[in-house]
């Protein structure tokens, strides 16, 4: 029985005048008149998968589309194209600065824009978290340590307010009610509540109503006040009153923070739970709680009847991890308690404490004061209509924020240990959005060929640019040195493809917006990238030698009685399996499948020759060559590596 040639016996195929191999089995071809050997790529199909999502993506331009003209859906959504998507994804984004997603004016059409810029109106010292902030009548009152201060004009302008605090007393908790603003304060070892009326247009000093103990907080709640003494809270009728404790935690804990949520009161503690306290004929009784797992809740406010807090793990160094949660109030024998809590965004950065420590609501969005870094805070946004949440108004310091408010359409809030922020009427120099990752459902490589911008018509010193990254991990860095800047607009509307060429499995684009003049934002309409499928499949088919003679180079052809159907049979069996084909020239490795093989054909039977030959057929993709694998052993579709047989 002859034998056949595998990779095995022979180490220098082509010195005896193999052309290929297929996994071990080395053959010749047989090509000639008639007989030539294809390899060519296959036609690309559309994918069945709907990836046309926005206006944008019907065109009767070829390729696909992936285009945003909407991105109130919020942050965080790190692939664009995925099997558990819903209908928001289409205006969901990565991250963003300095840009805002969510604000437009009624009767106007979306655009993104710039945010406006927050400035440093009064130093803060103080480093214990008695950075308070409560806004009575018109008056802005922030406390810092012994001192009070005041603002009558929005928080442009800050004065010391007069107070009659005892001598080393420090504010602990403000809460305004209707123009009179309360004050707890105490040294750690007696405390105090004063009075502040403020419906004057300059407050006088305040006088003291309580020193029976060591008052910490206050909150303003169903017409009365709860205030907390050590490790209790206790109902006050903001006169001379102060009733027994309505719950008293273990010892070393604190309520952090109350909220006025409809049919209940809820405060959370540092123990770890949200405890829920009604009102009974002008009493407030505890009703239930509510335990976070895991968690120290910091703060919680109610919105359009949904309940929001803020969350913190235990310290680890320097790092505390914080989480903001959404759920609803639920009432069952008489209890209410919490369900359905949905984590809604978390901050985890090193040696930061990312805890919220303040919430703020308005008619449609909930704002958190979150640490980013040493040199940064911010108020994130949670958007009720989208339910979206996305970075918003930025203080160029880093320290926890624990007081925010509203006044005069503008925000003020306080960074601890550094300065009261007020938002500016100028907007951001530059601001960025980072798309999520496209690759339309398919893991092959696409041919990204186009970006398209479409502005407002842009006002004069400022720009927009458009750049790209096909490294997945560049979502994480917004700086990334792999971006590539793909079109810069600096006027018109654009509405201009601009031709790019990249071949990857994902895009990430960026949309980079800037001003000179911070009276000016440009307007951004949409942004869009195209791509073509790229062929991935090939096809050879390849006549092979099946006859008994065999040619070498340099020497006289010899006749071996049986090679053929050896041949035959061994490629026969082949028919089916999972196979790596490497041709040697032309240099081709090709990894796939064996379709077919065809019955022997005899040959140019008129001139006399007996050369047979079989067609063979494999299907599959390109492979890199690889010429430095140093294993010696392994073929097949399994291999690790590919290695050339061959001088």
């Amino acid at each position: 029985m002859p034998r056949v040639a595998t990779t095995i016996n022979i180490s220098n195929p082509k010195r005896y005048g193999y052309d290929l191999r297929l996994d071990n089995i080395l053959l010749r071809t047989a090509v000639g008149g008639g007989r030539d050997m294809v390899i060519q790529s296959t036609d690309v199909t559309e994918q069945g998968v709907n990836v046309k999502q926005n206006a944008e993506d019907f065109t009767t331009g070829i390729g696909r589309m992936f285009s945003r003209n909407n991105f109130s859906g919020g942050s965080n959504l790190d692939t664009a194209h995925r099997a558990d998507g819903d209908a928001k994804d289409t205006k969901r984004f990565w991250d963003s600065k300095g840009v805002d997603v969510f604000d437009n004016d009624l009767g106007t059409s979306y655009s993104l824009s710039l945010l406006h810029t927050t400035v440093n109106t009064q130093a803060l010292d103080s480093t214990d978290n008695d950075n308070h902030v409560a806004v009575a009548g018109t008056n802005i009152f922030v406390s810092n340590d012994e001192t009070l201060y005041i603002s009558t004009d929005g928080g442009n302008n800050w004065s010391t307010q007069a107070t009659n605090l005892t001598a080393g007393y420090e504010i602990k908790g403000l809460a305004a009610h209707g123009s009179d603003l309360y004050i707890t304060a105490n040294n750690g070892s007696a405390g105090e509540i004063e009075l502040l009326p403020t419906a004057n247009a300059t407050p006088g000093s305040s006088s003291q109503k309580m020193s029976a103990a060591i008052y910490d907080k206050i909150w303003a709640v169903k017409g009365q006040f709860l205030v907390t003494i050590g490790n209790a809270i206790h109902a006050y009728d903001g006169n001379t009153t102060v009733g027994s404790a309505i719950i008293t935690l273990g010892t070393g804990e604190t309520f952090t923070d109350v909220c006025d949520a409809g049919a209940v009161v809820l405060a959370t503690a540092s123990d770890g739970k949200i405890y829920s306290f009604k009102d009974i004929s002008g009493t407030l009784t505890s009703k239930g709680q509510t335990e976070i797992t895991g968690e120290s809740p910091t703060c919680i406010v109610e919105s359009q009847g949904i309940i929001f807090y803020g969350t913190k793990t235990a310290q680890t160094g320097s790092k505390v991890i914080g989480r903001l949660y959404r759920a609803d109030l639920t009432v069952a024998d008489d209890l209410y308690v919490l369900t359905n809590n949905q984590l809604i965004k978390q901050w985890d950065e090193d040696s930061i404490d990312n805890a919220p420590y303040a919430l703020y609501t308005t008619r449609d969005s909930v704002y958190c004061g979150i640490k980013e870094s040493a040199s940064t805070s911010y108020l994130w946004r949670y958007y009720l209509p989208t339910a979206g949440i996305a970075r918003y108004y930025e203080a160029n310091a880093g320290g926890n924020v624990y007081g925010i408010c509203q006044v005069n359409e503008k925000f003020i809030f306080t960074v601890s240990a550094n300065s009261i922020y007020t938002q500016s009427s100028v907007y951001e120099s530059s601001g960025y959005l980072v798309l999520p990752a496209a690759d339309f459902y398919t893991a092959e490589s696409k041919q990204w060929v186009g970006a398209e911008l479409s502005t407002e018509s842009l006002p004069a010193n400022t720009e927009v640019s458009v750049s790209y990254s096909t490294k997945f991990e560049a979502l994480n860095n917004s700086s990334d040195s792999s971006y590539v800047t793909a079109l810069t607009q600096t006027g018109g509307t654009g509405d201009n493809e601009i031709q790019i060429e990249e071949v990857a499995r994902y895009l990430i684009g960026k949309v980079t917006l800037s001003t000179t003049n911070t009276s000016n934002t440009p307007k951004v309409k949409s942004v869009q990238f195209r791509a073509l499928p790229r062929p991935e499949t090939v096809v050879a088919q390849i006549p092979i030698n099946i006859s008994d003679r065999v040619n070498r180079p340099g020497r006289k052809p010899i006749k071996v009685k049986g090679l053929g159907d050896a041949l035959y049979n061994t490629l026969r069996d082949k028919e089916g399996d999972a196979v790596t084909l490497e041709i040697y020239d032309p240099n081709e490795i090709i990894r796939g499948v064996v379709e077919r093989i065809s019955y022997p054909v005899q040959s140019n039977t008129e001139v006399g020759s007996v050369v047979q030959y079989a067609i063979i057929t494999v299907r599959g993709t390109r492979q890199n060559v690889v010429t430095d694998v140093t294993s010696t052993e392994v073929f097949g579709i399994n291999a690790l590596g590919l290695i050339r047989f061959g001088a």
